[in-house]
């Protein structure tokens, strides 16, 4: 049952707490001491102080302050020159004492309202108050066991990067041999492909000498080359004596050494071979096609065959040796030969085992090691007095607008992204609690975000406030580049205090 107060009896419009300075039995005296007039000149509709203290009840004063006392709600001070203007400002009406205005008393009804919307808070409140106790409890629960956690990685760690330093020794001597084989097996390929092209050049070197020279007699003249208008050097379609006396380094014949060293280097892209003119397969062509013929007992010194057939018969061998498949070089291997058994299973293999160890070894030294990291930088973070904001650490909200989606990650970052199109903007990482002094843990400091087109980086400020359900439920930018959510959580609830009983009273 409510109690009801006893009315003090006081001039209009003062509070309670300033009925001391109003004594009808006294002078009274100006609240800011300018002036001292008989008490029967307050409330008498003229401002006779400069505060405007001694026309508490009236609108004399510009700068007095009309007291509703409000019995029922709550107390409220509103400016003089509202008194008797013809609206109702007081819930209790008083305030158009002597203006004609027939006000209703809401006070009780608007006290009854407050009082169930304080109720549902404080209910809310309590609710909240037990998730944040639980909250708390992981906290601490958690926290012991990160700590453990942590201190044994680092015991760990020590033991695997000991095995780790262990395994690169082994790698790097394994490969050291394996190196020098490899070295050695590239460097006998690369003499061999030398070698073979040498050959191959060799050879048809002597196989254009042969054709050149006409006479077989073993020299090759500069009327032999006359022939061959592919020589023409001045464009004229054929080749000169000179030309040809140029071609044999200024001699009138060469012997098929002094062929192979001077000649053949000048003219082996422009020589064009009498099979050539008559433009039979390609080299590759023909003896793959060749190859398909079985060669009958006695072919090969090409006794029962023509010219042309000698022709093939002659170039058997260095075709069956050289011919190269589609995008390689007549006498180059296109990869290198693989390694002998000995080497691959004792210095390839063995080399390629060891490396994978080590590889194996360091990535989990690397993920024990990013481990430890998080654990340290989790264990350092502030997550409140008691620890009721980790159980936010490591999750993410989100709020979704008519343009954007909002995504507050807790502790690392803030974002914004487009519905339609567009990359995520980032609206501030994690820097600080933000509260004042007092609350420091009302609000966060997310800031560092991406810059705005001539102005500063983006920020965003979140204030915390009380909820039984952790979500983002507004965001908004009050200065450019400025951005605050509200973000509810019942870490940020605090035990509600004690709801006033009573419907009739003074002052609250």
């Amino acid at each position: 049952m409510g109690c009801r107060a006893v009315e003090v009896k006081r001039p209009r419009g003062v509070s309670l707490s300033n009925r001391v300075f109003y004594d009808e039995t006294k002078p009274f005296t100006c609240l800011d001491g300018s002036k001292t007039i008989p008490f029967d000149q307050v409330n008498d509709d003229y401002c006779d102080c400069t505060d405007g203290s001694d026309e508490p009840g009236t609108s004399a004063c510009s700068n007095g302050n009309f007291h509703c006392t409000n019995a029922g709600y709550r107390p409220i001070y509103i400016p003089s020159s509202r008194v008797n203007d013809g609206i109702c400002d007081c819930c209790d009406t008083t305030d158009e004492y002597n203006s004609g205005v027939n006000c209703q008393n809401t006070c009780r009804e608007m006290g009854r309202k407050e009082r169930e919307e304080l109720q549902k808070k404080a209910e809310m409140a309590r609710e909240g108050m037990l998730l944040k106790q639980k909250y708390i409890d992981e906290f601490r629960k958690g926290r012991e066991e990160k700590q453990a956690r942590l201190q044994e990685l680092v015991e760990e760690r020590q033991s695997l990067q000991s095995e780790v330093d262990s395994l690169r020794a082994k790698k790097e001597e394994a490969e050291t041999p394996e190196k020098e084989a490899k070295d050695a097996h590239k460097k006998e390929w690369e003499e061999r492909r030398e070698a073979e092209k040498a050959a191959f050049e060799k050879k048809r070197s002597l196989e254009a000498f042969t054709e050149l020279d006409e006479d077989s007699d073993g020299i090759l003249s500069v009327q032999e080359l006359l022939s061959h208008s592919e020589f023409d050097s001045d464009g004229d379609g054929s080749i000169s004596d000179q030309e040809a006396q140029d071609l044999l380094s200024s001699s009138q014949s060469v012997d098929v050494s002094t062929f192979q060293d001077s000649v053949w280097p000048q003219i082996k892209e422009k020589y064009k071979s009498k099979s050539d003119a008559s433009s039979p397969p390609p080299i590759e062509e023909r003896t793959e096609s060749h190859s398909e013929i079985p060669h009958e007992d006695g072919d090969d010194n090409g006794e029962d065959g023509g010219d042309d057939e000698d022709d093939v018969d002659d170039n058997d061998d260095f075709n069956e040796d050289h011919r190269a498949p589609p995008g390689k070089s007549q006498g180059e291997e296109s990869e290198m030969p693989p390694y002998d058994d000995t080497t691959q299973q004792q210095l390839i293999d063995s080399a390629e085992a060891a490396r994978n160890e080590y590889e194996s070894a360091s990535k989990s030294l690397r993920d024990m090691e990013d481990t430890i990291r998080n654990l340290e930088k989790e264990i350092s973070l502030d997550f409140g007095p008691q620890g009721e904001f980790s159980y936010l650490y490591g999750q993410c909200y989100e709020l979704s607008t008519s343009e954007y989606i909002y995504r507050l990650c807790p502790f690392n970052r803030v974002t914004q992204k487009p519905k339609v199109g567009g990359s995520e903007t980032n609206l501030g990482i994690w820097n600080t609690w933000a509260g004042p002094e007092n609350d420091k843990f009302s609000a966060m400091k997310y800031d560092q975000g991406t810059g705005c087109w001539q102005g500063p980086n983006r920020s965003t400020q979140v204030k915390l406030l009380c909820g039984k359900e952790t979500v983002v439920t507004s965001t908004s930018e009050p200065s450019r580049c400025e951005y605050l959510m509200e973000f509810y959580t019942p870490a940020a609830c605090q035990q509600p205090a004690e709801i006033p009983q009573s419907e009739d009273h003074d002052e609250l």
